[in-house]
């Protein structure tokens, strides 16, 4: 497998405080990263530092090519925490929102072949319904799938999504992780998610990210349950959590390890 992401001795401060200090880590192409942490430990800000929308030290290589270089970016796919779109009252449809994410675009029309792309990712997220209408006068959890339509739109071989499902009913969120597991299974979409939702991704993902200014860990599923080092990180309570769930045939993770009992 190829290297989508190599990352080497990442830092990054904010006032000078410290958020990230010598994270590295490679993400193989097809991999399903799950990124876990606790709040203000540095996960979102390591997502910017990795698109180069904050500013950090250390190498980043995507695709095999430093990140200064890099410009293939119809390869990658992001949903942000907090969208500027989501933000904004300008009255733009559903349908343009989705066409914001051909970022290779080229002239104010728009093509054919464009709107057979818009619409197929739409289709993809059940929000084709959606298309003609106000993108502020959705709900925030429509808001939100036709922003991972978005992101979907230019087939991208990387997607980066940083909690995407905190807006989203039982239901959508099902759906959004089916999606998502499908997307990494059939098409080997290499996949970068933060989540809070473990149990719901837990079913899709290869691979946990701990992530604390510090990479605490980085691993398959079945090393994360066996971590000591994640033990002493999450405390005696955590862990007296994941053993009792275990016994009860039910690890909270959703890693499906093979330590029920």
């Amino acid at each position: 497998m190829s290297a989508v992401i190599e990352a080497e001795k990442l830092h990054f401060a904010y006032a000078r405080v410290p958020v990230l200090e010598g994270v590295s880590f490679t993400v193989e192409q097809g991999d399903y990263v799950g990124i876990i942490g606790p709040n203000g430990g540095g996960k979102t800000t390591l997502l910017k530092v990795l698109l180069g929308l904050e500013n950090g030290q250390g190498s980043i290589k995507l695709f095999g090519q430093p990140l200064k270089k890099f410009n293939d970016w119809h390869k990658i796919g992001y949903l942000a925490q907090k969208s500027p779109v989501s933000q904004s009252r300008f009255p733009v449809s559903a349908e343009e929102v989705v066409l914001m994410g051909l970022s290779d675009r080229r002239g104010s029309g728009v093509s054919v072949g464009e709107l057979k792309q818009v619409h197929a990712a739409m289709q993809q997220t059940h929000t084709r319904e959606y298309a003609g209408r106000i993108f502020h006068d959705l709900s925030i959890g429509q808001q939100q799938r036709v922003l991972l339509a978005r992101a979907l739109v230019s087939q991208p071989e990387l997607l980066i999504l940083d909690e995407p499902s905190t807006a989203l009913d039982p239901e959508s969120r099902e759906m959004f992780f089916n999606l998502l597991g499908e997307l990494n299974a059939r098409r080997g979409v290499t996949i970068l998610l933060i989540t809070h939702d473990t149990g719901e991704v837990g079913k899709y993902i290869s691979k946990f990210m701990y992530i604390d200014k510090t990479l605490v860990f980085y691993g398959t599923k079945e090393e994360f349950c066996h971590s000591q080092a994640v033990a002493e990180k999450l405390g005696a309570f955590a862990q007296h959590t994941i053993d009792h769930l275990h016994n009860h045939g039910h690890c909270p993770l959703g890693c499906l390890c093979g330590e029920s009992k």
